[in-house]
């Protein structure tokens, strides 16, 4: 069994320094507004989900036209679009101003993981105490809740993130074809924790589980070591959709998409 040891001293320059090695060095130019060239289907379900799949293509003036159940997500220069249907739409040509997509990106990139990403209550103006649930901070963190294939930007910034670190745990890196376990703690108030390579070998396919002190249940995780970083939020997302990195995907458009009716069309 491997043991790697915290080291406090160190962690703050983790936070501080991890996006230069990661998304921020990849996305930023999506920041710009410049990344994306045409319109990338991210996600789509329902009747013509084949017809949209995730990954697809779509140039500016394109007529997409959706049954009733219809859900696309599209990303484009403005952020992303969520197409509801029944209904025909026009790409390219909403006549929206800039969205917010891009300082919520800027956020996403410039957060790595301190005050905004805590667990605990927290107290509205006549709401009362309610539990704000952390989001991971950077495409590129490693959620240790999160299983399935997980696509590595820089083998070297690999770190593993914790979205409960109100107090201290540890987690244990199973390599499954021989059981070797790596373990590794996180002292309290700090969610991150760099990937422990040398006892834990990272390659495509390689595949380890993940089972953390403070995690319901353990996740298993299958590595795609990507040939070389995106240069662009285009091309991040279409790595991600053809890789099979569910989970990064998922939180690259939830970043995107604040949810709110200024970016979702209804038919």
């Amino acid at each position: 069994m491997h043991s790697v040891e915290h080291k406090t001293a160190k962690s703050g320059k983790l936070v501080r320094n991890m996006g230069k090695a990661a998304l921020g060095a990849i996305l930023l130019i999506g920041v710009s507004g410049a990344a994306v060239a045409q319109n990338m289907v991210v996600r789509s379900t329902g009747p013509s989900a084949k017809s949209y799949p995730a990954g697809k293509k779509l140039a500016n003036g394109t007529k997409v036209t959706l049954k009733d159940l219809d859900r696309v997500t599209i990303l484009g220069k403005s952020g992303t679009r969520v197409l509801k249907g029944p209904g025909t739409f026009s790409l390219g040509n909403s006549a929206r101003a800039q969205s917010s997509s891009s300082t919520r990106l800027a956020s996403f990139i410039n957060n790595r993981g301190s005050s905004r990403a805590r667990t605990g209550a927290v107290r509205s103006t006549g709401v009362g105490v309610t539990n704000v649930a952390p989001k991971n901070p950077n495409l590129w963190f490693l959620d240790v809740t999160k299983g399935g294939k997980f696509c590595v930007a820089d083998a070297e910034a690999l770190v593993l993130w914790r979205p409960d670190y109100t107090g201290s745990a540890t987690a244990s890196i199973v390599e499954p074809a021989n059981g070797t376990v790596t373990e590794v703690a996180w002292r309290k108030g700090n969610p991150l924790k760099r990937w422990p390579r040398a006892e834990a070998p990272l390659e495509n396919g390689a595949s380890y589980r993940l089972i953390g002190s403070n995690v319901e249940k353990s996740v298993e995780v299958n590595f795609v070591m990507l040939n070389e970083a995106p240069q662009n939020l285009d091309d991040a997302a279409a790595a991600l959709i053809a890789n099979g990195c569910q989970s990064q995907l998922d939180l690259l458009v939830e970043t995107l998409d604040d949810g709110s009716s200024d970016n979702q069309d209804a038919g």
